[in-house]
């Protein structure tokens, strides 16, 4: 008998079996211990599961009578969900959209269609600002630190020409125009002998009111143009668009500036003078552009043309004279997308969009207007530069005059870059669009 059947022979074969029993036995108890945890785990979580809903009965009993909780405060902030007009043509971001206005688009917020807009004789009981008011804080921003400047002496030395020019640099009047403020103010200084508070401050107003008069052109008052019994409405008579059927006007500018709020104001004050006005909404890129346009004309009582599936602008601007020439309307308004005036390729639609137009009225447009928001001082510069030279820009519109301390920038535009200011927007009403006035301009701030 070999080593092997000598073990699993007699009592061996006992020990070995009960070895194998006791092995089986620990496993079992493993298991179950195992397995006791795990329930222990699954009870704790349906007894908290249990405590966070503890509270259901209640926020229900609060709903159905009535009461908020604190639970659901915020609920009360959601809107409901507007369903989208099928007229309105939907993008994917970067579908068939030039430039950064696809982000732009997904950015946008339609205005509110449940809002109901203002009639032409609601907004025409707004009391229009007085302008030395809407420019307060140029004045501060110029007169202010001049007449600081004065504070400690009544006469300026000659070394401290130095402080007038810095303050005149910061008040984004431009490079040029302050050097020829500055040779303006020693030419008088030298020739009059004075140089206290009042020389020199005098010396500044005269020659910004020369950098403006140089621009001006005779009134729609004095050349005696006519349509019907009326040759303008009252503060737009430096538009040249009173003696024209229709007149074209095109509305340019970056994103922000103030186009859609400048024309409604525009269509309004024109429409009240009896003008039949058709506004184009030249914007196809924004999907709330024409909504947010549409609200406008409303409050004007102005119609609006906003083609549907047109998505070329320059067709918009094509239809919509065919449509004012055939229907008689006296003044066509063209707005177009907002732009930078670094993306080349869109300034060159606004080219294109200029050929269009000539091809049906040889002159048109007879005005493009420039919106050019006051804050952006110096940069308000550099856009009227890009603007102008791709479009020979009639005139500016400058806007939100009422909250910036940056002002100054109209003296510049008309110094460096030869444009007229036609218009200015010192508030949120109507009659808060008005023509610019020169002289009553520069008494505001200096």
């Amino acid at each position: 008998m070999d080593a092997a059947d000598s073990f699993f022979s007699g009592n061996n074969i006992y020990i070995v079996l009960g070895i194998l029993v006791l092995l089986v036995v620990f496993a079992g108890i493993i298991v179950a211990v195992r397995r006791g945890r795990s329930r222990n785990a699954q009870a704790r979580v349906i007894q908290q599961a249990l405590q966070d809903t503890s509270a259901v009965p209640d926020l229900l009993n609060d709903r159905l009578s009535g009461e908020r909780s604190p639970a659901d405060a915020d609920l009360s902030v959601v809107q409901p969900v507007r369903e989208t007009s099928p007229a309105t043509k939907l993008r994917a971001p970067g579908d068939d959209v030039p430039g950064d206005l696809a982000a732009r688009d997904s950015k946008s917020i339609p205005p509110d269609p449940s809002q109901k807009p203002h009639t032409t004789s609601e907004i025409q009981k707004h009391e229009p600002k007085a302008l030395s008011s809407a420019l307060s804080n140029t004045r501060s921003s110029v007169f202010g630190r001049l007449k600081n400047l004065f504070s400690s002496k009544p006469q300026l030395s000659a070394g401290e020409l130095d402080d007038l020019e810095e303050i005149l640099y910061t008040s984004d009047l431009g490079p040029a125009t302050v050097q020829r403020l500055m040779d303006a103010v020693q030419t008088r200084l030298k020739s009059e002998g004075g140089s206290g508070f009042e020389a020199v401050r005098m010396a500044l107003k005269g020659e910004m009111i020369d950098i403006f008069k140089t621009l001006e052109t005779p009134d729609q008052a004095s050349t005696g143009a006519a349509h019907g019994s009326e040759s303008y409405v009252d503060g737009l008579e430096k538009l040249s668009i009173w003696n024209r059927k229709p007149a074209v006007l095109l509305v340019v500018g970056v994103n922000g500036a103030g186009k859609t709020t400048t024309i409604g104001k525009l269509s309004s004050r024109v429409a009240q003078s009896g003008r039949k006005v058709l506004v184009a909404a030249g914007d196809t890129f924004r999907a709330a552009a024409g909504s947010q346009l549409k609200i406008w004309t409303d409050r004007a009582q102005v119609e609006i043309f906003s083609p549907e599936n047109v998505t070329d602008p320059s067709a918009v601007a094509y239809q919509a004279i065919e449509r004012g020439q055939k229907e008689g309307f006296d003044l066509i308004i063209i707005d177009t997308a907002g732009r930078l005036h670094t993306q080349k390729n869109l300034m060159e639609e606004l080219k294109k969009m200029k050929r269009v137009m000539s091809k049906l009225i040889p002159e048109a447009p007879h005005e493009v207007l420039l919106v050019l928001d006051a804050n952006s001082g110096q940069n308000a510069l550099i856009q009227a530069k890009e603007f102008h030279g791709a479009l020979d820009v009639t005139g500016v519109v400058l806007t939100k005059l009422d909250g910036t301390a940056k002002g100054g920038v109209a003296v510049g535009l008309a110094c460096e870059l030869k444009l007229p200011i036609k218009l200015i927007g010192v508030g949120e009403g109507i009659e808060d669009l008005r023509k610019f006035s020169s002289q009553e301009f520069v008494d505001s701030i200096l």
